[in-house]
């Protein structure tokens, strides 16, 4: 683990840098079937995005800075109301974790979910959910491995309309 390198918090003076690196990470991320649905003024809503959340007192995001102004990593974290009827009532979502190809095994990863422990903990948090691409099996293992359980996997399926009314592609076929 490199020990020169120090995770903080983002500010607004990193805006330019986040949404580089953000950049970066949709190109390195270009397979995953969410990215296709990225629409014409992405760039611009990511960069507003990434503002607010540098502006909330429930949210922050996590970086790892270069010696020269970049950014080498990054995890997104707020608090999130969960589903009236489950437990716990809020929780810590890690979202955006990402370190550059190049610099990866460093312990980057390990650096910036310590910095979102804490966090959650000083916002009396009893617990955080890592989100990560069902399309990429190695970031799912790693999660694993620092003590992360699966327990929701979200898909989707876009409607299709050529189907006429009444029927859907569920249907069985009728002969």
């Amino acid at each position: 683990m490199t020990t020169d390198v120090r995770v903080r918090r983002a500010t607004l003076e990193d805006l330019d840098e986040l949404v580089a690196l953000w950049v970066h990470y949709m190109r390195v991320h270009r397979a995953n079937p969410a990215y296709r649905l990225s629409r014409t003024d992405g760039l611009i809503r990511r960069r507003q995005a990434f503002e607010k959340l540098l502006k909330q007192p429930d949210a922050c995001v996590f970086i790892v800075p270069r010696p020269d102004g970049g950014l080498d990593g990054m995890l997104t974290c707020f608090v999130e109301a969960n589903t009236p009827y489950f437990n716990p009532p809020r929780y810590g979502r890690l979202q955006t974790p990402f370190v550059r190809p190049e610099v990866r095994g460093r312990g980057y990863i390990r650096m910036l979910l310590a910095a979102a422990y804490e966090w959650a903990r000083e916002h009396g948090l009893s617990e955080i959910r890592l989100i990560t691409s069902a399309c990429d099996p190695t970031p799912n293992r790693r999660a694993e491995e620092l003590g992360f359980e699966a327990f929701e996997i979200v898909r989707r399926r876009p409607m299709e309309r050529s189907f006429p009314a009444g029927r859907t592609p569920f249907d069985e076929e009728r002969s």
